[in-house]
């Protein structure tokens, strides 16, 4: 039997990564999610990697938990909004997920974003194979960045970057090793959790890079929501008062309108 490699994938975040391994491997066999609805009118919808497999002429086939996947060589798993049951980690023994992190540390579904509030210097990406727990297999690879005053948007990119470098030089064959160290876990955020109002200038600096893809982070002013984008070191007039300091925000979507300069929003507000 023919055998093939797969793709996992079903949001934006592993469209890189199926772009990198769709131009390195011939017959890639990529697997999603159905499309799912939303909204009041429950409009379907599709995910990210279906429309980018449909943009660029790819097949794709969604996900079958009942399916033996028997002429898989292995499979890449990438931001796949998915848990695979036990059932079928023992049949498809041979599937590898890339996770944001130096595992163990940050396992979980927001690692990078979890880096940058806990002040991170390094982090970086693993690929290990996947076991019945969440993020514990053997590591076959790691690699790592500095992070040091980057948004989260940023470290994504490097991380899509330096992946498609070293993509030829992983060796998914390879066993693996045990993970090494103590291990510390991520959550999902909430939108309570995106608010600056009553932080630190140091904690909500860390927020608006945190957040920038999932958020933004916001903050109450002049009675409203303040969405906040990028923020500047450079102190300036244009500050908003925080506990222990100010803040230099640079790019804000104030309640009810579109992204500005925050120059520019306060001039609106004279």
């Amino acid at each position: 039997m023919i055998k093939f490699k797969y793709f996992f994938g079903s949001d934006s975040r592993s469209v890189p990564f199926l772009s990198t391994l769709y131009n390195e491997i011939n017959d890639l066999k990529v697997i999603t999610l159905p499309p799912n609805t939303k909204g009041r009118g429950r409009k379907i919808s599709s995910n990210p990697v279906e429309i980018f497999c449909n943009e660029n002429n790819i097949d794709f086939d969604y996900f079958d938990e009942s399916k033996q996947y028997d002429d898989m060589e292995f499979g890449i798993v990438a931001s796949f909004s998915k848990i695979f049951s036990n059932s079928f980690i023992k049949v498809n023994s041979s599937l590898f997920n890339i996770h944001l992190s130096l595992l163990p540390q940050y396992r979980g579904p927001t690692p990078v974003e979890t880096a940058i509030l806990n002040n991170e210097i390094q982090t970086g990406y693993t690929i290990f194979k996947i076991d019945e727990d969440i993020d514990t297999g053997n590591i076959i690879f790691q690699n790592s960045l500095n992070i040091k005053n980057k948004y989260a948007s940023e470290i994504y990119q490097e991380i899509y970057n330096i992946f498609k470098s070293d993509y030829l030089s992983i060796n998914f064959h390879y066993e693996g090793s045990n993970q090494e160290g103590l291990p510390s876990l991520t959550k999902k955020f909430k939108k309570q959790d995106f608010n600056i109002t009553n932080n630190s200038v140091e904690v909500a600096k860390n927020k608006i890079k945190a957040f920038d893809i999932l958020g933004p982070a916001f903050m109450i002013f002049n009675n409203k929501i303040l969405k906040i984008h990028t923020y500047s070191e450079l102190e300036n007039d244009s500050r908003i008062k925080l506990g222990d300091g100010f803040l230099y925000p640079s790019q804000v979507t104030p309640e009810g309108k579109r992204t500005m300069s925050f120059d520019d929003y306060l001039r609106g507000l004279k």
